[in-house]
Parts: C-alpha cells; structure tokens; sequence
C-alpha cells in the first residue's frame, strides 16, 4: 500500500465520528474560472464610467442651474451688442451714401458749369476764327497780287528779252511726279478760292523763275558798278578807229571777283587774242556770254557753274588801257546789248 492511500483511509475514518457526532464538515470552496474573472473585471470598470459620467453630469447640470442666469444676461448683452453695431453700420452707410449723391451732385453742377463755360469760349473762338480767316484771306489776296504782278513783270521781261516761257537748257533739267491741280468748286469758300489761286500763281511764277535761271539778267560783279564804255559804235581806246564794242566795259580793281550771270556750261575758258584770258559760257535757249581781260581764270571747259559762282578775276589782259571787265551777251551767237538783260534784272529786284 502506498502512503497516499493509507493517509486517505485514515482521513476517511476519522471524518466518520464526526459526522456521527453531528459535526459537518465545511463545503470545499469553488474555484473561479479565469473567464469569470474577466467578466467580473469588465462590469467593474462598466460601473466605474457608469459612476464618473453620472458625477460629471450632475456637475455640469449643477453648474448650468447655477450660472444659466449669468449665460442668459450675457447672451442678451451681446445680442444687443451686434445689434448696435449693425445698426451703426446701417447709419454710417446711408450717411456715406448721401455724401457720394452729393458729390455726384456738386461734380454735375461743376460739370455743366465747365460745359456752359466752354460754350462760351467756343463762341468766342469761333468769332475769333472768322476774323483769323478773315486777316488770312486779306492777306491770302495781298500775296495773290504781289505774285500776279512779279509774274507778269517777269512774263514782260521774258518777251522783251525773245525767251519763250519754259525753254529750260539741259543743264538747269528739272522733272517729278504729274498731279495736277484741284480746280476750284463754285461751292468752296473764298480762302480755299484764294489759296488755290495762289498756289497757281506760285506754280507759274516758279515756272517763270527756272526759265530765267538760263538767262543773264544779273550783274558780273557785286556791288556798284562804272561802265566806261556802252555797247556799239565807237573809237578804239589802242588802235583808234571806228570799231564795234560787242560788249560793256565795268571798271574794277585787279583782283576783284567776277561771277556767271546765269547757269550755264562752260566752253571756253583761256586766252583769246584781244579779249585777253576769257571766260564763255553757254546758258542754253541760243544765249551765252563773254567775260574778258581777266587777271585769273577760275574755272575749266565743261564745268557746269551757277548764279553767283566766280569764274575769274578782273585784270587787264589783252587789248586793254587798265583793269576793267569787258561784259557780252550774245543770243545765237550775234553779240547783244548786256544793258538790255541788266535792265531786266532791275525791274526783277535781281540787280
């Protein structure tokens, strides 16, 4: 027999008085299970929150019954508050809105004023206008003469000279574009009437002026001038017979200046038996002239000189008693009074 199941038997036998006796003996305790355990856990904690969210409700509610009074007032102040201000805001916009209408208003009085204003001032720009277009046209009619007359000096001075009106040399060739003019309408007003005879005049007395370009109607030398002797008949000055003076003499000093009468090109440009060193230049139309006896020869055969550019100097060469220019024209070759194209000049302004 092992000990364990004599301690057993001997356990059992003396349980056996007892019970006889009457003496029970106490229940065996039962062992919780573990899930039991979790459970028991689990409601534990459910109570706890079940106790703390009752506790913090009744704080809350506690203390809602204390200041609602509190929260009431201050709602009620800030509702009027807001109220306020928006109808401060309401009050401050219309006063805004007044003042714009009012500057709308001022601006539209300023503006009809400026307007009334520049009326007036168109008024009197328009009266100021007429006597502006007025003083123009008088002096649109002024100038309209002026041109009339020069041109017709120059158309006169043209047919006593035998130069046809627009016989230009080569040399002096001018061109451009053909537009031709406007005529004048009968319902134009009389400044464009004016302007447009004008600008006619002008177009023919240019016409005029590039004609008279080629022909010798100004002085050989600047300033004023002597002339010792007149073209024509008269005694030689060295060799004392009758002879023709196909020219005028000018008296100057050795050295001075002698410039071309007229665009032309030059075609002869030396020494020339009684002429002494001379210049000839051809302007063209059968017109040409002769400058002799000068001390210097400026110039060369084939330049092209204009108005005014010095082609020699004055001197003495040749058939001569003393320093002086002897001054020709000739028209086709035939040597004709140079008096005759200077007195033109005169009458133009040219001399």
């Amino acid at each position: 027999m092992s000990p364990s199941s004599g301690l057993k038997k001997a356990s059992r036998r003396l349980r056996r008085p007892l019970r006889r006796a009457g003496v029970r003996s106490r229940p065996r305790e039962r062992v919780a299970t573990p899930t039991k355990v979790k459970m028991a856990i689990r409601l534990s904690t459910a109570i706890r929150y079940a106790l703390v969210v009752t506790v913090v409700w009744l704080i809350v509610t506690g203390t809602y019954f204390v200041f609602h009074n509190d929260v009431l007032a201050r709602l009620i102040g800030e509702q009027a508050k807001l109220q306020t201000a928006y109808e401060d805001r309401i009050a401050g916009l219309r006063a805004q809105i007044e003042r714009i209408m009012r500057q709308k208003r001022l601006d539209q009085e300023q503006v009809e004023q400026r307007v009334n204003v520049l009326l007036q001032q168109q008024a009197r720009m328009s009266l100021s206008l007429d006597a502006v277009e007025q003083k123009q046209l008088t002096t649109l009619t002024d100038l309209g003469e002026r041109i009339d007359l020069r041109t017709r000096r120059m158309q006169n001075v043209l047919a006593d000279l035998g130069i046809g009106v627009g016989r230009v040399s080569a040399e002096a060739a001018t061109g451009g574009p053909f537009i031709p003019a406007k005529p004048t309408l009968q319902d134009s007003s009389a400044f464009e009437a004016q302007l447009h005879r004008v600008n006619v005049g002008r177009a023919q007395m240019d016409q005029y002026g590039r004609t008279l370009v080629t022909v010798p109607v100004r002085k050989p030398v600047i300033g004023e001038t002597e002339m010792t002797s007149p073209f024509g008949i008269r005694k030689h000055p060295i060799l004392k017979r009758r002879s023709v003076h196909t020219g005028i003499d000018l008296r100057g000093d050795i050295g001075e200046a002698v410039e071309a009468t007229a665009t032309g090109k030059v075609t002869i440009a030396r020494r020339q038996g009684g002429y002494g060193n001379m210049v000839e230049i051809n302007h063209g139309n059968g017109l040409s002239t002769r400058f002799a006896h000068l001390s210097q020869i400026s110039v060369k055969v084939g330049e092209l000189v204009h108005i005014g550019d010095t082609v020699g100097k004055i001197g003495s060469t040749g058939l001569s008693t003393g320093p002086h220019l002897h001054y020709e024209t000739r028209v086709n070759g035939e040597a004709v009074d140079p008096q005759k194209f200077l007195r033109a000049g005169s009458s133009l302004g040219y001399n």
